[in-house]
């Protein structure tokens, strides 16, 4: 319990009103923003943790004749429009207003080089702001301007005093809303980028080419312009960018950075080049045809040779990597290296990496797999350090469909260790003398179609010079199938059966025996709800109640109304003062809260969080809203405002590096500190979620989101959200929230894009790192994701969000919708496991919708149902209220309207044309356009008649789907730090610590001293 904080808050309350302070009830929550915009030691500190995560995952591509690295100080020709404008990261929810980004060029001027070319970089800026100033692109829109083409005297300009090095910056921005493009400005660099190089190869004796991007791009311009010298993955590095990137241009610090992608020869390279998102004019289809083959496990399978391979990146100095034992039982394999560096002039860190090969057997498998890794401290040159690795031999399982269940198959199965995915030496070949059932589940994720998937039959693998006898010498383990225990975990909820809890005052009209109708699963048919009988009358209880251990939760919800439910699980604080995404829906609850709720509530609110839960119970239940804010690279909340008191308050956030980048540092402790740090700031402005971190597969590189996730590999991707869930959730009382879950790899068409995916692939690449995240780590929350898998929304997939997330991996935390929900619905995103609706749009869609039939809203002329037209996030909408209607001319139900002809003829509703514009149109030509489901018959005696005919959604719930929503919800507020602050005798705990007993670790690396 932090108790100088709730003072603060009490007298920041006070300057609020002090009225309102003495009906408050003692409610002592608020956050905490600053009211100085001086920079504050914590800002300080984060930022410099900032800058050294991003020089530990830059990643050093090309050295040719050791240019790199540069003086320490001197003369430096700087170009490109990176340089200036340097991208700290991408757009959307991943975006941060952090209090200033460092540039290359101020880096490199605040380090002390003299850069002779700032005329071209202050007139690039001049050009750049005023078409920044000029352009009106809104939230999902960011200005860019092409590089221009470099004059022959602005390249002389730059030789200045023999000026000899030059630096071109390339830069690329992607975001939320849209995927990347094969073209040139996005995959491909632009001819006047590529002018531009040509000219510096030929007018300076080092050129150095800095890639400030978010994912791949091309890189074969690097050979076929003469004159290039060095190539650095600068990444997208956060504020403190420029700063890290000349401290790894200058040797201050030793690149040590890995890909975590394969980066191709050519795009086309990619096995879903051709169909990827847009790129075969669909959108609303997505075969993964690919399989299990994704990056490298379909270059290395396949044969393909890739610009640069997977877990690749070159350094200053150069290492040895000796192999000193391999030892494999039915629990761990366990490699012991010894890591020297054997250069003469530079320090620096190596990443040891383990592959396995599996057998082929009745399943196919790749070339080989990442097992495990581990990075060694900063060695000297000569001095050596020791790892020991080990990973958990069933991690070498398969899932077969056939049996339902993750096996080894019988056979060799080859340990590789190296520095890339191409350069290891085959360890140890362990031998499995049968196969193994290692986990026994049940099928979950059938497709919804037939695809035709990549086979490696007759595909020719890579391989090297001297693998077979490497293999032959290696040493040799065996390995009993008796030896290896079959953990048995199907889920126990796969017959969807929902239990009700009633006592004295349950609202038992909205059990499933009192119902209209049986409850029916939308996707897999009738389930059943279980009745519980509580005796006494909780409805006077409150959540503190639950805490003290006087009542169960489950005795707590069943004295809470569907109404008062419908409020928790709908997202927004339901307070009428409130604005934004933490509003959410509306609640007529809210005539019933005092003025102590309202401040309370207010209080605890963030200026700009991207949404919050239910405050208008926190008088009356001790229900506190928490506060949900974005993102992955940093809070994104209002940098600054003025509050209610007159008063200006400031909230300056930390830019980390992005996603990709600390994947590529290949360091957990790296990446848990910088963890630990964003927790931090999440404690400092009142935050409980953090709406991160971003863990979708880089399936294919024009994903326009891959800069807010890790890798193209399942095991990176779950070892660095575990490390980073770890690190936020260490900090008591708030936590993550992983996303999105689950196969976001697109996002053109990202609200309704279908995924088919073999449920073999889904759980091997798609889901693989979620479950590590959630058996290693426990993350407090999961957001669905707007797209559906094999014709289902993934927040209304039972079978996803429950057998497997809950069921199987044993997740005990909240799951809410990405903002919208995509093409979900509430009520039966409650059912499959979906707890919260962000941010909230209508209470109704549970009081009304989820347990009746809503029926159209007819206009007042009875003709046509009524049409709202209101702003969205893409400009004017229309929205017809067809209420749970929907049209379609084989429906069982009919709407019969008779008018007079007359005033069907003359009947308009307001609609927005294809400009984007309002307008009326007769509602004769809106029918005209609805197809078959409506008919018009003129009765010849001056009436008309209009039938509508159609059925309504499936859609209805249970008052046990709604308790069990609200309860998983209630879990989390009572460990949130919101809670905490209302009382003196509650204190949060960390969350991931307080789940610590059932924590699977998946590797473990440990360090000799350096000798």
């Amino acid at each position: 319990m932090n108790r100088n904080r709730k003072m603060l808050k009490k007298a920041m309350m006070a300057t609020l009103t002090a009225s309102m302070v003495l009906t408050a009830g003692g409610i002592t929550t608020f956050a905490a923003p600053a009211t100085t915009n001086e920079q504050s030691d914590r800002e300080t500190k984060n930022a410099q943790l900032s800058m050294t995560a991003a020089t530990q995952g830059m990643v050093l591509l090309e050295n040719n004749n050791d240019v790199l690295p540069i003086a320490v100080d001197g003369n430096i020709a700087l170009y490109g429009g990176g340089a200036v404008k340097t991208v700290k990261g991408g757009t959307g929810s991943g975006d941060v207003n952090q209090r200033y980004t460092v540039s290359v060029w101020e880096g490199l001027k605040n380090a002390g080089y003299n850069i002779t070319s700032s005329d071209w970089l202050n007139s690039f800026e001049e050009a750049y702001d005023k078409g920044e100033a000029e352009f009106d692109g809104g939230f999902w829109d960011t200005f860019s301007m092409p590089d221009p083409e470099l004059t022959d005297e602005e390249v002389a300009a730059g030789q200045t005093d023999g000026t000899d090095t030059a630096i071109y910056v390339i830069s690329r921005n992607s975001g939320e809303g849209a995927d990347r493009t094969e073209t040139e400005g996005d995959y491909y660099l632009t001819e006047n980028e590529k002018s531009n190089l040509t000219k510096l190869g030929a007018a300076y004796d080092k050129v150095i080419v800095v890639l400030n991007v978010g994912g791949v791009i091309d890189t074969n311009f690097f050979h076929e312009i003469d004159g290039l010298d060095a190539m650095l993955l600068m990444s997208q590095a956060g504020m403190e960018g420029g700063t890290a990137l000349v401290k790894v241009l200058n040797g201050e610090v030793t690149p040590s950075g890995k890909l975590t992608d394969t980066w191709p020869a050519a795009y086309s390279d990619y096995p879903t080049a051709e169909t990827f998102g847009a790129n075969d004019g669909n959108v609303d289809q997505e075969d993964y045809t690919d399989g299990i083959y994704v990056g490298y496990r379909y270059f290395d399978t396949f044969g393909v040779t890739p610009a640069y391979e997977f877990g690749y990146g070159k350094s200053y100095t150069t290492f040895d990597i000796a192999v000193d034992s391999v030892t494999a039982d039915a629990d761990k394999v366990t490699v012991t290296a010894k890591v020297t560096n054997t250069g003469d002039k530079y320090s620096g860190k190596e990443v040891v990496e383990v592959y396995f090969s599996a057998p082929s057997g009745d399943l196919e498998k790749p070339y080989q797999e990442l097992a495990a890794y581990g990075k060694t401290d900063e060695l000297a040159p000569g001095e050596s350090q020791t790892l020991t690795i080990s990973y958990n031999t069933t991690e070498m399982s398969s899932y077969s469909e056939e049996k339902a269940a993750y096996i080894m198959e019988a056979g060799d199965y080859v340990v590789r260790v190296g520095n890339s995915s191409r350069n290891t030496k085959a360890a140890a070949v362990i031998s499995l003398d049968e196969t193994a059932v290692t986990e026994q589940l049940s099928n979950q994720l059938t497709p919804d179609k037939e695809i035709t998937e990549l086979s490696n039959k007759d595909a020719t693998p890579y391989t090297y010079d001297g693998e077979a006898d490497e293999i032959a010498a290696a040493t040799a383990i065996s390995l009993a199938a008796t030896d290896i225990k079959t953990v048995d975990n199907p889920s126990a909820y796969d017959d969807e059966t929902v239990t009700a809890y009633v006592s004295d005052t349950t609202e038992t009209e909205y059990l499933a025996e009192n119902l209209g109708y049986t409850p029916t699963s939308k996707y897999h048919g009738e389930y059943k709800e279980k009745v519980q009988n509580l005796e006494g009358d909780f409805s006077q209880n409150t959540l503190k109640d639950v805490y003290d251990g006087t009542i169960t939760m489950e005795e707590f919800v069943s004295g809470l109304t569907v109404s008062q439910m419908a409020d928790i699980v709908i997202g927004g604080n339901k307070l009428p003062s409130a604005s934004g995404q933490s509003a959410g829906a509306a609640s007529a609850n809210v005539d019933d809260v005092s003025d102590g709720t309202m401040i309370g509530a207010q209080a605890n609110s963030v200026q700009g969080a991207a949404g919050e839960t239910a405050g208008i119970y926190i008088e009356s239940k001790k229900i506190p809203n928490i506060v949900l804010a974005d993102g992955p690279a940093g809070l994104r909340i209002t940098q600054e405002y003025e509050g209610e008191d007159g008063q200006e308050y400031y909230q300056f956030c930390t830019a980390w590096p992005i996603g990709t980048l600390l994947a590529q540092t290949w360091d957990p402790d790296v990446v848990k500190e910088v963890g630990t740090a964003f927790g931090e700031e999440l404690k400092e402005y009142g935050v409980t979620v953090l709406l991160a971190p971003g863990m979708n597969i880089h399936k294919n590189a024009l994903c326009g989101r891959n800069f807010e996730y890790y890798s193209e590999d399942p095991y990176v991707t779950g070892t660095i959200a575990i490390a980073e869930t770890e690190g936020v959730q260490s900090n008591p009382g708030i936590g993550v929230c992983i996303k999105h879950f689950a196969a976001n790899n697109q996002e053109d068409n990202r609200n309704a894009v279908n995924n088919t995916i073999s449920e073999r692939a889904f759980r091997e690449i798609y889901l693989k790192g979620f479950e590590m995240a959630v058996k290693g780590a426990q993350p407090m929350s999961i957001m669905s994701s707007y797209n559906l898998n094999n014709s289902v929304p993934a927040a209304d997939d039972y079978d996803l969000l429950t057998d497997i997330t809950r069921g199987e991996w044993g997740f005990d935390g909240m799951i809410m919708t990405d903002w919208g929900g995509g093409q979900s619905t509430p009520s039966i995103s409650m059912h499959a496991g979906n707890d919260l609706i962000m941010p909230g749009s209508s209470v109704e869609d549970i009081t009304i919708r989820g347990f009746s039939d809503e029926e159209p809203t007819f206009g007042e002329d009875d003709i046509y149902p009524e049409v709202t037209v209101a702003e969205s996030w893409g400009g004017l909408r229309a929205t017809t209220k067809w209420g749970e209607f929907v049209l379609d001319a084989a429906g069982d139900v009919t709407i019969e309207k008779t008018v007079d002809t007359s005033a069907y003829e003359e009947a308009v509703r307001d609609s927005v044309n294809a400009d984007g514009e309002q307008e009326s149109v007769k509602i004769s030509d809106l029918i005209s356009n609805l197809g078959d489901a409506v008919t018009v018959t003129d009765n010849g005696d001056g009436t008309t008649t209009i039938v509508y005919t159609g059925s309504y959604k499936e859609n209805n719930i249970t008052l046990g789907d709604l308790q069990k929503s609200t309860i998983n919800i209630l879990n989390l507020v009572m460990q949130s730090n919101q809670f905490a602050d209302l009382f003196d005798d509650v204190e949060s705990l960390p969350y991931t610590e307080a789940h610590s007993d059932n924590l699977v670790t998946y590797v473990t690396n440990e360090k000799s001293d350096i000798e």
